[in-house]
């Protein structure tokens, strides 16, 4: 019987295009593949729980593939050995394991987690990982609390998302936090899933009210929009995907090496 192999990947996402798969791009997919079809010896095709956009950074990201010949745990400590040796720099094995032989990377998520941050002060373009605001910026974050703690009530965030050939709105938030300290802030969202540009529009829009450039209450106005997203949006550099959640039952680092 064959069961899916999940991997837990963590990846700088400056010198790569995104997670799919693009010709003449590299690619996280791509990369991945290649360093599985060197350690393995054979061509494999990796499914990823989350299409994360060129530039965008990850320390959870999720894939699965289904071969054979790792149908043991053996196998698998083997892959543990061997995989990281053909990975390119800024992409990390963090973990592996064999799955229920149900389980998808992305068809059985439940939910994700993400993390934008910001920087401001003489620093901050230094900081490859945020959103400067600028050395003079005086954000007041307080307003940008208020802003989220009005579409927490929201089953769904049609206006969130950037226009793409998935139509689906995006579901509510489960969550948030946003974090300051002299500065950045981080923020996270928690969500069963997220649409195109999701997180970077709300980031940037957030950033605005911040700033004072926007009322808090036109989150909450833009998120009630038929119309997809077509304003300001933060750019990839400050967005992580920290954790992809599974249930109980399915989640396959529960038992990873």
């Amino acid at each position: 019987m064959r069961h899916p192999t999940a991997l837990l990947l963590a990846y700088d996402g400056a010198p790569f295009r995104g997670w799919q798969s693009q010709p003449g791009k590299p690619t996280i997919q791509d990369a991945v593949e290649r360093a599985l079809a060197q350690a393995l010896g054979g061509k494999v095709q990796v499914f990823g729980a989350a299409r994360t956009d060129a530039g965008v950074h990850a320390e959870g990201q999720v894939c699965h593939f289904v071969r054979q010949k790792l149908d043991s745990t053996s196998a698998l400590v083997e892959l543990m050995e061997t995989l990281p040796k053909h990975l390119p720099a800024g992409l990390t094995l963090k973990s592996a394991a064999l799955a229920q032989q149900s389980f998808h990377a992305r068809a059985s998520s439940v939910g994700k987690r993400y993390v934008y941050r910001f920087a401001w002060g003489p620093e901050s373009m230094q900081d490859a990982r945020a959103f400067p605001l600028g050395e003079a910026a005086q954000p007041q974050w307080e307003r940008a609390r208020k802003a989220l703690e009005g579409v927490l009530d929201l089953t769904e965030l049609p206006g969130l998302s950037s226009p793409s050939t998935d139509r689906r709105p995006a579901p509510g938030l489960t969550g948030f936090s946003l974090d300051e300290t002299a500065n950045s802030a981080s923020l996270e969202l928690r969500a069963p899933a997220f649409r195109k540009h999701q997180v970077r529009n709300v980031a940037g829009h957030l950033a605005a009210i911040a700033l004072g450039l926007a009322e808090p209450e036109s989150l909450r106005t833009l998120a009630q929009r038929k119309r997809p997203w077509m304003g300001a949006q933060a750019p990839a550099r400050g967005l992580t995907l920290v954790e992809v959640v599974y249930p109980p039952e399915l989640a396959p680092f529960n038992r990873a090496l």
